[in-house]
């Protein structure tokens, strides 16, 4: 059975000693109902990752113990989601997929095809919830960057330099992802790649992408679902780029710290 994972600010952990406090305290306790002396895990949302032993269950706070210590290894190549704003439910799933399948950051935009209001205020709060709790699920130490929407065209500018920029779109006809990494003369080190709505894009915004350094690649023949096309160009970059890989043993103990406590 896996460790209940909580995440926790990094200034709430002196030395051995956490404080557990907030809507995370109150599950452990009135949810989960966990007792002193069970063994839990921490993220502080900057990659480390804590193992701990409860020491005190109160009203406002859970104390622990911090046993130990390790972080997760940088992937091989880190890969920036650009994705069209969805309806309903839908990009609620996306973000929690995007960040079980280990994208390092997500900017939702507008589109032509797709969504122009403006999300609510709370919306990017509930984002943040969603990833959170997508990370305890997978064990991901530290959660994607999720910036606020904004228009395709900022996005498509954005400065910071990427070894590739790719837009997946239903009517590239000639290159296939496997083409273009191949013809790639170094090694992919990070991606920003964009997705459409359910109408997807228009031939004006992929002409514009263009522009801005992207390339239009094809995923295969059939017209899939909004989320489904983002899925499954995560998965088969995650994959394409050796993200997928298993973590060897010795990559792992770099990664690992020794214990700050024998308890």
């Amino acid at each position: 059975m896996s460790l209940r994972r909580f995440f926790i600010h990094p200034s709430d952990i002196t030395g051995e000693t956490a404080q557990l406090t907030g809507p995370e305290a109150h599950h452990l306790r009135t949810v989960l109902r966990l007792n002193s002396g069970d063994p839990i895990t921490f993220f502080d949302g900057t990659g480390a990752r804590y193992q701990a032993r409860i020491e005190r269950i109160l009203k406002d706070r859970v104390t622990a113990t911090i046993l130990g210590q390790t972080r997760d290894l940088p992937p091989k190549a880190r890969l920036h989601l650009g994705q069209a704003l969805l309806k309903g439910q839908k990009m609620d799933f996306i973000l929690q997929k995007a960040t079980e399948l280990g994208v390092d950051a997500i900017s939702p935009f507008y589109s032509e095809h797709g969504i122009h209001k403006q999300p609510k205020d709370t919306q990017m709060d509930r984002w943040q919830r969603i990833v959170l709790e997508a990370c305890k699920q997978c064990d991901r130490a530290t959660p994607p960057e999720i910036h606020a929407p904004r228009e395709l065209t900022e996005l498509m500018a954005v400065p910071p330099p990427y070894d590739a920029r790719l837009i997946f779109w239903e009517h590239e006809t000639q290159q296939t992802l496997n083409e273009f990494l191949a013809g790639q003369s170094k090694d992919c080190r990070s991606v920003l790649f964009l997705l459409g709505p359910e109408g997807g894009f228009s031939e004006a915004e992929v002409a514009c992408a263009q522009k801005n350094g992207f390339t239009p690649v094809s995923l295969g023949p059939r017209i899939l679902r909004a989320e489904t096309a983002t899925l499954a160009a995560t998965a088969i970059l995650q994959f394409t780029l050796g993200n997928l890989d298993p973590v060897l043993p010795d990559d792992q103990e770099k990664s690992s710290c020794e214990p700050l406590s024998n308890g």
